[in-house]
This record gives C-alpha cells, structure tokens and sequence, in this order.
C-alpha cells in the first residue's frame, strides 16, 4: 500500500488529502496491510487536526482496529534506544530500518529530527544494506512517507547547507535506486523508495522535488558555494530542472553563483556545478565565461582532482563552450605532471575527447596523455568506448602519436571477444587508422570480419557506413567478407540520406573497389549520385 507518492505542500495539507482514503482503508483492509491503515489513520487524523483523533464513527473503527491487531504490532520489534533522547545521534543507527522507524516514532511524539543528518544516512546505507526485517514494502513506504511529510512540513525553517544536503541525499538515493534496476541488484528498499521518490522508472516524483526547489529558490541569497553547486548537481542526477516563478532554477543559481561566490568555489565545487549545466543542457555562456576566468587566471591546478579536470573540459565540450585560456591552463596542468597514475580510462578519454570536440589543439596534453595510457601494463581496464573515443580524438586533432595507435590496436587485436564494440565505435576506431595513415592491417582484417559477420547493419548511421567504406579504402585492405550484400542493402536503405560528403567518402571506395577488380560496387543509382557529388566537389 502506497501511502503517499506526491507530496505537493506542507504535510498538513498532504495528511487532509490521505484522511478519507485511510479511513476508508481501515474498515476494509486485509490483515497483512491493517496495521499499517490504522497506524496511519492516527497520525494523519492528529497532522491534519493537530488534536487527537476525532470521536466519530470512522474514528472509533480505526480504535477498533488497533485493538484487534495490537498483537501484530507488538511482534514488530521497533528499537527504542532513541525514543526518549532530546537529541538524537543518526549515526548510531545500524540499518536504514532503524533510522526509519526512530524517525517515525520521533515525529509522532513531537519529538526533534535532524532532516538532513536522517536522509544523509539513507544515502550512505541504502547502496550496501539488501535486506529488512520486513516481508513486504508496505510498512518501509508508510515510514518514508510520514518522513517526507515531516522534511516538507519544515522545510521553510532549515538552513541552507540543510537544504542542500537534503536536496542531494534524496537526488543520490533516486540515482542509486535507477542503478540497481539496470544492474538487476534490487533490494526491498530501492522498490520502497522508488515507489515514494519517482513517478516511473526514469522520473522523479516532481512533486517532492519541486518543493525542494521551491524553498531553496527562496533562500538562494544566503546559500554558499558548496550549498549551490551540490543543488545543481544533485538536479542535474535527476535530469530536471526545476521551474519556479517562471525561471529556471538553474539559472537563478548561475546568477547568485557569479554575481556573489564565484571565486570562492571549491575545485570540487567548480567541477560539479559545471557539469551539471552540461548534463542538463543548461546554456549559461556568463557563467562559463566567469567560471573560464577564475581557472584560467590559477597559477597552477595542483588542487584539482583528475576527475575534476575531467569533468570541467568535458562540460565546455558537451556546452559548447570555449575558453582558450581555461583549456590551455587544463592542458598545461596534465602536461606538467611526473606521471598519471592516479588518471583513470575514463578520465583520458573525457579530456582528450573534450579538446577534440571543442577544437583546441594542445600537443604537450596529447603527447602525456598518450605516453601515459602507452606506460601502463595492458589496456583491459579500458571500456570500448574508451579505445575509440581516444584515437578519434587524436585524428580528429592529428595528433600523432604511433606508439598510442599500436597499443590500442594490438588490444583490440588479441581481445577474446569479451570486449563488446558498438556499430560507431567501430566506425571510430578504423576512421581514425584512416586518418593519420596509421598502418595495421590486422586491426582492419579483424574489424572488417566483425562488420561481415552481422546480419543487419541498420544500427550503422550514413556517416558510420561511409567513413567505414572510405577507411578501408583509404588503409588499402582489402576485407571483402565486410562489404558483403547486408553492406550494399544498407547502403541502398540510406542512400537518400547521405550528404555530400557521405557520397565523396563512398565514391573514393566505388573507385578502389574496381581497382581492386572486386564484384561488389555501388549499386548503379547511388554510384552516379556519388559520381556527381564527387566531380562537383572536384571541378
């Protein structure tokens, strides 16, 4: 039973909404679900009233109720050790069934909670903690909901770092309960919370959020740094910006942000707040121009994690966003190190693939990188999409480095197949050989296998189908297992959507085809479009 999936205001208007519907409940629920209707009738009947329950019918059945199954409620075993302090210590609570119902039994007596100390402490637990003593979601889901009810009802009294800290603990657990269904590692308490904090799969409850943002719209002024950059990360987890007053909540923040606290942005906080408007597709050119100035004018970035460099040149990219002196202080930062050891796969390609797509040239950054990534031991900790993000970079920013080529190539060589290449990583990778006339006949040999090997190339885009065609061209092997009949019908099922480029790229490999004395071509219509686009080009 769902107690609550919308908290649209203060939790006395909410416990008015849920009265009727509990009562009703009461009087026709099955045994399992009883104590939770009865419990739930006494608190709502005392929030919305803030007296006793009333003497009414209704009211004398949940007293009924409660009678009639206080056996059950005894078998619960709720730990008291925290009822009757004053203060309450949250981390001294060993499980998030603890934490719940001390809350819950707090809230009933009038007692403090500490909001944001309770939903930091979810957070941290609910990513180890699997299993609770309860059989079913139902009594987890009445206690986050009389939880929520209390965080709303105070929500105009907490601090800013309070509400930050809320804002993000809640923003980290619907982000944690997203991943353990795409990893299929759910426990009884992603499927409560995930019932209370989102409407579907993929959306937050935007109800609790846009309370949330609502109260932090109105205390803005007094929030610090680190309060502004943990609420826009923590929005942008959520993929949802949030629109108060008819203004975004996330440029509200960017004004506050250059206006009053730029320069005292942890690197930390500079990382965050940065991809945060990437992540959401926030344009805000001030503050990428305010935030370029302030890394730009560092003497050096020693203070800056590999993942907040990272994060800081892969936002300008993904913004497009360009500032010549942050991505030349970035480069010179990499580039000074003794070593990048403490770099990951992920980090090269973010950095390497944010020069290329905002066309900056650094050669001290590209030379580092690539001696770095040649000095480890083996390349396995590398995803595929690693491997091919960083060669096209380097070819899309010719930036030779030949010892680099042969170490990814070699690795995608001897793979076992357990490295699994998507249709534009594929596309990538012989692209970018292509490019720099890198030679690897057997990294061509192999991939052109795999291409031939599949039934169906719809997964291939035009620019995928014909840079392929042209790369194979352009590196001279000859693989004729991957230009089979499922090519040529991909090609025919597109061959209206290929620009003119496309068509100059599958011409220049119609032409090395024939030299090649090969029985596949281009198909009659599309090799005179081809033909044309290539002499026009030419002419």
């Amino acid at each position: 039973m769902i107690i609550a999936h919308r908290l649209l205001g203060r939790s006395q208007i909410f416990a008015k909404l849920q009265l009727n519907s509990l009562k009703n409940r009461a009087q026709n629920s099955s045994i399992a679900s009883t104590k939770i209707c009865a419990s739930s009738l006494i608190h709502y009947q005392a929030i919305a009233a803030r007296r006793p329950a009333s003497s009414d019918a209704t009211g004398f059945r949940g007293i009924q109720i409660i009678n009639k199954t206080s056996w059950m409620i005894n078998q619960m075993k709720i730990s008291v050790r925290f009822y009757n302090q004053k203060s309450w210590v949250v981390r001294d609570c060993k499980s998030i069934d603890e934490i719940l119902q001390t809350a819950s039994k707090r809230i009933d007596d009038s007692l403090p909670v500490p909001d944001a100390a309770v939903w930091s402490s979810i957070c941290r637990m609910i990513t180890r903690q699997r299993f609770s003593k309860h059989r079913s979601t139902d009594i987890i889901e009445h206690q986050i909901s009389v939880l929520l009810c209390f965080t709303c009802d105070s929500l105009k009294k907490l601090k800013p770092r309070q509400l930050s800290e809320i804002t993000l603990s809640i923003a980290k657990i619907v982000q944690n309960i997203r991943e353990a269904y795409e990893r299929r590692r759910v426990s009884i308490y992603h499927q409560a919370f995930g019932k209370v904090l989102q409407e579907s799969s993929s959306n937050p409850n935007q109800g609790i959020f846009h309370a949330l943002a609502k109260a932090t719209d109105a205390n803005l002024p007094d929030f610090e740094s680190r309060d502004l950059s943990n609420t826009a990360y923590a929005y942008a987890l959520l993929g949802y910006d949030p629109t108060i007053n008819e203004r975004s909540l996330l440029g509200s923040i960017a004004e506050i942000s250059i206006n009053y606290c730029i320069n005292q942005f942890e690197p930390q906080g500079i990382s965050n707040i940065l991809w945060s408007y990437a992540k959401l597709n926030v344009h805000h050119p001030q503050l990428f121009q305010s935030v370029g100035n302030t890394v730009a004018s560092k003497r050096d970035l020693d203070e800056f994690a590999p993942q907040a460099l990272s994060n800081i040149v892969w936002a300008y990219a993904t913004n497009n966003a360009h500032h010549a002196g942050l991505f030349q202080n970035v480069g010179n930062a990499v580039a000074s190190k003794s070593d990048l050891n403490d770099f990951t796969p992920q980090h090269f390609a973010n950095i390497v693939w944010a020069y290329a797509k905002n066309n900056t040239t650094h050669a001290g950054l590209f030379q580092k990188v690539g001696d770095g990534i040649v000095a480890m031991n083996d390349l396995r900790s590398f995803a595929p999409q690693n491997l091919a993000i960083i060669v096209w970079a380097y070819a899309t920013s010719n930036a030779q480095h030949p010892n680099l080529f042969q170490k990814v190539g070699d690795t995608i060589t001897s793979s076992d197949g357990s490295k699994v290449f998507t249709t534009q990583d594929l596309a990538n990778i012989v692209w970018a050989y292509a490019k720099l006339d890198v030679k690897n006949p057997s990294l061509f040999t192999k991939i052109g296998k795999s291409i031939g090997a599949l039934d169906d190339l719809s997964s291939f885009n035009t620019q995928a189908l014909s840079n392929i065609a042209w790369s194979f061209a352009v590196a001279d092997v000859d693989v004729p297992v991957a230009f089979n009949d499922v090519f040529i019908r991909a090609l025919v099922v597109k061959q209206t959507e290929f620009n003119i480029k496309n068509l100059n790229q599958l011409y220049k490999w119609h032409i090395w085809q024939v030299e090649k004395k090969s029985s596949t071509g281009l198909p009659e219509v599309l090799r005179k479009r081809c033909e044309r686009a290539f002499k026009n080009t030419h002419s």
